[in-house]
């Protein structure tokens, strides 16, 4: 029933001159996520988020398109560099955000919770960074290299992968796909692809063995998880070869496959810096702050919890009682934690729901655009 609402809603959207324009705007709450966390530490998050998603923001020192007074933060997608694509599913969402009952109580949208419903949703990323529907499409983009790669020593994927590549062209776009192939059998198992984007971002894509998109890796394949996660571990980079591989016939030796990457990453490099103008992502160790911006949202702390539910911490402590706490495998700083699904179950108001998890397969994937 919940999909049936959106799908009418979506319909009125599209078909609302006014909704587009309204919907290009949105107000984002920011809630301290941990010690050491500020306001300008989450715009720099913000930023990040928004450039993966295709936006221009990172060539632009004046960060048009974002604002803020105290611990509100107006976006304006119309400003930000995105193609029209982008900005039309993002508009699409926001209208959906914004008829939220929690919009509607505050006038505004956690900025971890836009976070997940944007960049750490597969589905919607795949619908902002317009990421081809199927491998065929991707394909008919590109010039691929006959050249490819073999990798049988993999630190991401359990079993072996070839790799095409084309060339860079002349607006400094590329692609590369990786095929998951059984170690034994050499069957197709699954597809994973890589765009570097004309902002100088990479953008990634997850495709089963029929060449359609899926939301995440399967798990008994490769540790790729959601293009979330593949992001996370490329970070802004086209990654050399991290283990030593063995040559084959009919591929690239091992050195020269590896030279030919970091090729590709020096130009991409090059083409960052001479590019991007905020020194907050020429700055690339700063990805991190998006790390941190939705891990502590999908995991917060009780201190965050209780700012953003405007409740005395003693009052959410009781409330939480009956919860187990862990610790972040990464960033154990952050504190005794939570599970987001187990948070919003008890909270006061009712919020738009998120995958269960940003970087893995998630049982409950959302998709207000279907």
């Amino acid at each position: 029933m919940r999909y049936v609402i959106f799908s009418i809603g979506l319909l009125i959207c599209m078909l609302s001159a006014s909704c587009s324009r309204q919907d290009n705007e949105i107000n984002l709450k920011w809630n301290k996520g941990y010690s050491k966390d500020s306001l300008d530490r989450s715009l720099t998050g913000l930023k990040w988020a928004l450039s993966y998603l295709g936006s221009t923001i990172a060539s632009d020192s004046t960060s048009r398109g974002i604002s803020h007074k105290d611990s509100i933060i107006s976006l304006n997608i119309e400003q930000l560099g995105f193609s029209e694509n982008s900005r039309t599913a993002l508009a699409k969402l926001q209208y959906f955000f914004k008829k939220s009952a929690s919009y509607k109580e505050n006038n505004s949208m956690d900025l971890g919770r836009y976070i997940a419903l944007t960049f750490g949703n597969s589905q919607h990323y795949y619908a902002i960074t317009d990421v081809p529907k199927n491998l065929e499409q991707f394909q008919s983009l590109y010039n691929l290299d006959s050249s490819k790669g073999y990798i049988d020593n993999s630190s991401v994927s359990k079993v072996d992968r070839q790799i095409s590549f084309s060339n860079i062209s002349e607006d400094h776009t590329q692609a590369f796909i990786s095929v998951e192939l059984d170690t034994i059998t050499k069957d197709t198992l699954e597809y994973e692809t890589l765009e570097i984007m004309t902002n100088g971002q990479l953008k990634f894509g997850i495709y089963d063995v029929n060449g359609d998109l899926k939301n995440a890796g399967d798990n008994t394949i490769t540790n790729a998880g959601t293009p979330a996660k593949c992001i996370w571990c490329h970070e802004v980079g086209v990654q050399p070869l991290f283990r030593k591989q063995r040559d084959h016939p009919r591929y690239l030796t091992y050195t020269k496959f590896n030279d030919t990457l970091q090729y590709f990453n020096h130009k991409l490099r090059d083409y960052q810096d001479n590019l991007w103008k905020d020194k907050n992502l020429l700055n690339k160790r700063l990805h991190t702050e998006l790390e941190l911006l939705y891990i502590s949202f999908m995991e917060p702390n009780v201190e965050r919890i209780a700012e953003e539910w405007q409740m005395p911490l003693a009052d959410v402590k009781q409330k939480l009682s009956g919860l187990e706490t862990h610790e972040h495998e990464e960033f154990s700083f952050l504190g005794d934690l939570y599970h987001r699904k187990d948070i919003d179950a008890l909270a006061p108001l009712k919020y738009l729901e998120v995958p269960e998890s940003i970087r893995e397969a998630s049982k409950n994937e959302i998709n207000l655009l279907n």
